[in-house]
């Protein structure tokens, strides 16, 4: 009878001891539960945060690009006209003006680049301040005047673009060539409300 007791305190112990070890896991698991909630909710918050930050500098860069684009609105680029003294390019610009019809007198203008190019025929191009926005249409809309000047013929004019629109007209003048490569030859570049866009020619 002793026996049997002995061995059956020994059980009991073992079954507390047991009972206790899992009571240890259970909270163990609720513990490692309650980290695993606040890592989910940690890498949430890291997601979001991530989200507002790309879309807080995509608007940033949206801001930005505009802002660059309404600074340009006025500018024109020009384009080989052969490098002289600031006197000459003045006199020259109103010339091209003349030779466009366009009576155009209040204007700014400079060279870009900081040193006078050493080669003739890559003069650096002058960018012009127009006082007017509309004065940039009216010559970019005359400027295919020159290609029967006589002493202009080589000029040309430009918008002044930024960088994300010159990337922008790369890319589509690309397109254009391996479109046109592939068979496509009635394709042109032209301006749809102010975007540049591959068109095909109208047949009559």
């Amino acid at each position: 009878m002793n026996s049997h007791n002995e061995k059956f305190n020994r059980l009991d112990k073992r079954f507390d001891d047991l009972f206790k070890n899992f009571s240890i896991l259970m909270e163990e698991n609720r513990n490692l539960k309650k980290k695993n909630s606040n890592i989910e909710e940690s890498v949430l918050c890291i997601e979001n945060n991530k989200t507002q930050i790309q879309h807080s500098s995509f608007e940033h860069d949206i801001i930005e690009e505009l802002m660059d684009r309404q600074v340009r609105s006025n500018n024109i680029i020009l384009f080989n006209l052969p490098e002289s003294d600031n006197e000459n390019d003045l006199e020259n610009i109103k010339y091209i003006f003349t030779e466009l019809n366009e009576n155009i007198e209040n204007f700014k203008f400079s060279r870009l680049g900081r040193t006078k190019s050493t080669t003739h025929d890559r003069p650096r191009p002058i960018k012009i301040h127009l006082a007017e926005q509309s004065d940039v249409f009216t010559i970019l809309r005359a400027r295919k005047i020159l290609k029967s000047s006589t002493k202009w013929s080589n000029i040309h004019f430009s918008s002044d673009k930024t960088t994300k629109q010159r990337d922008e007209m790369a890319n589509l003048r690309n397109t254009l060539q391996n479109r046109r490569e592939k068979g496509e030859q009635d394709l042109i570049i032209r301006y749809v409300e102010g975007i540049p866009k591959i068109i095909s020619i109208t047949k009559n």
